[in-house]
């Protein structure tokens, strides 16, 4: 079985979704783009190297106005100082800014993938519902992780919203982001004892939870290493709680030193917690299939923290769009990797989500 443990489905950008404002949606997507400088003017298309999106403070609140609204074809749009801007953020095949799960199953046959876990970022609005059905319309195709309002994780409305996720609508685990917190300038921390209610729920329904530790906060690095320290405490307190760290190690877009390739020691100590496990997501970084240094990081990995701990994820489908085709995402392990039995292959692509999921 392979699994993909990171995987998109959703409908049309910026659309209602599970009663959330699609306005509060607009404004995740306009600070999770702060740091882009890939815009171009509308009226000549032409390439304007400028943070169109960054600001001072890192409160979204404090956001410009920028009229930030969903183009088409996987593109944004803005107007700054009266002028009209976009910017690809995805595909260009991203037909109407939606992937349809008919479209992303396809992908996943194409290529020999069986199945696919649903990360549950704000951006894609609130999709609780939307997964669940989702399941039930494509059984064993997806894996659906449940989201919550992380700036009012405290309350009890989101436990029980968590507690409905699972039991009403069948999803498997809990996607937790840090970026929320911007709501209260990050007067938030994921190891307060405010959380401690949240944490005895995901418990109780015997659930995974999923990390996504990039702020966006002006200093990117610093942030994250917080948020490392922060998720480290959290793992040691709580060692009955599997735990997954998405999107891979990405300290290399954050720094830009001879050390930007290096795994810094304090997230090492991090994955070797014995519940946490980390998504291998490197075809990113390193641009010539089939990413040598991809490979490398795996051989590290493995050796270090061990094969059972590490899952196959890809960000499909923007992966397609920016990295590679979602054949060499997959092929880079599944044909090279020589270092790797086909037994550690299968753990990584696969086996470990199965079992962190009951199905194996």
């Amino acid at each position: 079985m392979i699994i993909d443990a990171h995987f998109h489905i959703f409908p049309r950008f910026g659309s209602p979704s599970g009663g959330e404002d699609p306005q509060l949606n607009l404004k995740f997507w306009q600070y999770h783009m702060r740091d882009s400088r890939r815009f171009r003017r509308k009226a000549d298309h032409v390439m304007v190297d400028e943070p169109l999106l960054q600001f001072s403070s890192d409160d979204l609140n404090d956001m410009p106005d920028v009229n930030f609204r969903m183009g088409d074809f996987g593109q944004v749009e803005l107007t700054a100082n009266g002028v009209d801007y976009y910017a690809q953020v995805y595909p260009p095949s991203l037909i109407n800014n939606e992937a349809p799960p008919e479209r992303m199953v396809a992908e996943m046959d194409i290529v020999g993938v069986d199945m696919g876990v649903l990360q549950h970022d704000h951006i894609y609005g609130e999709l609780n519902q939307y997964y669940g059905e989702q399941m039930r319309r494509f059984p064993n195709r997806f894996i659906g992780l449940a989201q919550i309002r992380e700036w009012e994780a405290d309350h009890p409305t989101q436990h029980e919203r968590l507690e409905r996720a699972i039991i009403e609508h069948g999803l498997k685990g809990l996607y937790f982001s840090v970026e929320p917190f911007a709501l209260s300038n990050y007067a938030d921390h994921l190891d307060e004892a405010k959380f401690e209610p949240l944490w005895d729920t995901a418990r109780a329904l015997d659930i995974p939870v999923w990390w996504y530790l990039h702020s966006r906060r002006s200093d990117r690095f610093a942030a994250y290493m917080e948020h490392v320290a922060e998720l480290d405490r959290w793992a040691e307190a709580h060692p009955d709680i599997p735990a997954v760290l998405t999107h891979g190690i990405d300290t290399f877009s954050m720094r830009r030193t001879e050390d930007r390739y290096q795994i810094p020691a304090e997230l090492m100590a991090l994955l070797r917690r014995p519940n946490m496990h980390v998504e291998v997501l490197f075809c990113a970084f390193w641009p010539e299939y089939p990413y040598r240094g991809a490979q490398e990081m795996i051989r590290r990995l493995g050796d270090e923290i061990g094969i059972h701990k590490l899952m196959w994820g890809t960000d499909m489908p923007f992966c397609s769009g920016y990295w590679c085709t979602y054949k060499q995402a997959l092929d880079y392990i599944r044909l090279h990797c020589g270092f790797l039995s086909a037994d550690e292959k299968a753990l990584i692509l696969g086996d470990n989500a199965a079992r962190m999921f009951g199905l194996l």
